[in-house]
C-alpha cells in the first residue's frame, strides 16, 4: 500500500536553496538556533517563516534539537543507593503513642 499524494500548499523554498541551507547547517561545527535558521532562510530565499514552521522544516530536513538533558535518578551507583537507603532509615520512627 502506498500513500496517496497529499493536497496542500507546496514548499515555497526552491530545492536548490534547501540543499544550500542544509549543507551549510551540516558542515558547521556550532549549533544553530531556530531563529538563526529562520534568518538564514530569509536571507537566501526571501521567504519569512514563523519560528514554529522553521522547527518543522529543520525536522523534515533531518536535523534534531540538541539540548542538555537532566541526569536520571537511576544513574547512581549501587553503593550510593545503599548509602542513601541507610541514611533514610534514621528518619523513620516506629514508636507511636498509644491512644487512650
Amino acid at each position: 500500500m502506498k500513500d496517496k499524494p497529499r493536497s496542500g500548499r507546496p514548499d515555497e523554498i526552491p530545492t536548490e536553496v534547501v540543499t544550500e541551507i542544509t549543507k551549510e547547517l551540516s558542515e558547521s561545527r556550532e549549533g544553530w538556533t531556530t531563529k538563526q535558521v529562520a534568518q538564514l532562510i530569509t536571507e537566501r530565499s526571501g521567504i519569512v517563516y514563523h519560528i514554529n514552521h522553521v522547527s518543522r522544516l529543520k525536522h523534515k530536513w533531518g536535523f534534531r534539537q540538541k539540548v542538555p538533558r537532566k541526569e536520571h535518578v537511576n544513574t547512581a551507583s549501587k553503593e550510593e543507593k545503599e548509602e542513601f537507603k541507610k541514611k533514610q532509615q534514621k528518619y523513620w520512627t516506629t514508636s507511636r503513642k498509644a491512644s487512650p
